[in-house]
């Protein structure tokens, strides 16, 4: 049962040739991460639906065997013929970066779809003006406001914080990564679907000063 919940609760894929992915100890973090979540779904769900206790022996059990599959999984010797495909598959992704940056080419992900898009950096360019002079809804900053931003957010969270508006737990929360923080911004996937192939924007505010109290909010 503690198997089955693994498989739904856990990673929809596994990677293949994780070894060669990534140096070893970024693999050891994305273990560790990996683990975290998937053991803390677990436990929840045990103690919410089935009320195991949190510091059950056999959650215990159950994260040291999570572990050692999530080790496994990782740092397995590959076979000669994964070892082969890797080195393969590396050095084509070297050509394509080096062809991409001789040539000044741009390569996105598609709209709606599961292709590559590839032009010229004029070609994408000239789009992304086009999309602006055809909506005016957005303007160019002439100033980087990060600093402003987020010095003002940590702000507010120390002040609503100090008159006990919230307690220590959801100002925790809330509170925005200083380390991982950057400026919301802009960028484009090109519409291939579309007659003159435009472009739709999309705004990146996954680590923006305001993200963690958004995150609070909707919960």
């Amino acid at each position: 049962f503690v198997l089955f919940l693994c498989i739904v609760l856990g990673p929809s894929c596994i990677r293949i040739n994780q070894s060669a992915i990534r140096p070893r100890h970024q693999q050891e973090i994305a273990i560790q991460k990996d683990h975290k979540s998937i053991y803390d779904k677990v436990r929840s769900h045990l103690n919410e639906h089935y009320f195991v206790p949190m510091t059950a022996t056999i959650l215990k059990q159950y994260s040291n065997q999570l572990l050692h599959d999530l080790n496994l999984s990782y740092f397995s010797p590959l076979s000669y013929n994964d070892q082969t495909l890797a080195l393969k598959q590396a050095k084509k992704v070297v050509s394509i970066q080096r062809k991409i940056k001789k040539h000044h080419l741009i390569l996105r992900v598609t709209d709606k779809g599961y292709n590559f898009y590839i032009g010229t950096e004029k070609e994408f360019d000239k789009k992304a003006q086009n999309f602006f002079q055809d909506t005016n809804a957005f303007i160019e900053l002439k100033e980087n406001p990060f600093n402003k931003i987020q010095d003002n957010v940590i702000h507010l969270l120390n002040q609503i914080r100090a008159k006990k508006f919230i307690f220590q737990w959801q100002y925790n929360k809330m509170m925005p990564n200083r380390i991982k923080c950057q400026l919301a911004h802009l960028y484009f996937n090109p519409k291939t679907h579309k007659d003159g192939i435009p472009v739709r924007p999309i705004e990146n505010t996954i680590n923006a000063p305001t993200t963690n109290i958004s995150n609070y909010l909707d919960e």
